[in-house]
């Protein structure tokens, strides 16, 4: 809340409520009310009730943004969520002179999978390898769905080298777990493929890059971990 005077040394407040949307800050005001007496029980009790309604609305802008950051099938960071921390991943790592390594992961004959037991088991196979992926990366690793059966994981501080270690620490996991669905137990396998950060290049040059690496990994048998350059 901001107070201040006006010629007439009435006192005027006024309430703003500022939300933190990136990339621009936006501020909603409120209109001023003038207080002719600062005793004014009935006024200090409206003043306390629009308080309450900024903390309120700022409470649900940021729950609301929450939500559109979240793949609501997987419970893990959408698209949009990827979009926002590559941005800030590479302008770190730039910065700092600090390694980063882009993961793409593909499951393997997801559309066999679909066709065969259906889209509410192609769902469940989706959540599974979300939840593989996301649990066994290190506290420091972001990773996201990016569409269908496709996610991205970001490595900050890991070069290429480190990175196809994690990455084929995972497909192992994944491979031994596979996913169950009432009675039946199927396995799995996924492929990935990986970049790491050179210079100033943009994140659309990192993607496509380990995007490339994925082609490869699913051209040359699937259920392989390979490394931009690599054959």
């Amino acid at each position: 809340m901001t107070q201040s005077s006006d010629s007439h040394g009435k006192g005027r407040h006024g309430l703003q409520l500022v939300t933190d949307d990136s990339p621009t800050m936006n501020t909603i005001r409120l209109p001023a009310i003038v207080n002719d007496s600062a005793e004014n029980l009935g006024l200090q009790m409206r003043i306390r009730e629009l308080e309450l309604q900024v903390r309120s609305l700022q409470r649900q802008l940021a729950l609301e943004r929450r939500h559109a950051l979240i793949d609501p099938l997987t419970g893990i960071a959408n698209r949009r969520a990827l979009a926002e921390r590559l941005k800030a991943e590479i302008a770190r790592s730039q910065r700092h002179a600090t390694p980063l390594s882009l993961v793409v992961w593909d499951i393997d004959h997801f559309k066999g999978i679909n066709d065969r037991y259906g889209h509410p088991f192609g769902d469940d196979v989706i959540r599974c390898v979300a939840q593989a992926i996301d649990s066994h990366q290190r506290d420091s690793d972001f990773t996201a769905r990016y569409g269908g059966e496709e996610f991205v994981s970001l490595l900050p501080d890991c070069g290429a080298g480190d990175a196809k270690c994690l990455a084929g620490k995972i497909c192992r996991v994944i491979q031994e777990r596979g996913c169950r669905l009432d009675e039946i137990r199927l396995g799995l396998t996924i492929s990935c493929g990986i970049a790491s950060l050179h210079g100033h290049e943009t994140a659309e040059m990192l993607f496509k890059r380990a995007d490339d690496a994925l082609y490869r990994a699913k051209a040359t048998g699937r259920n392989r971990v390979v490394v931009e350059f690599e054959t």
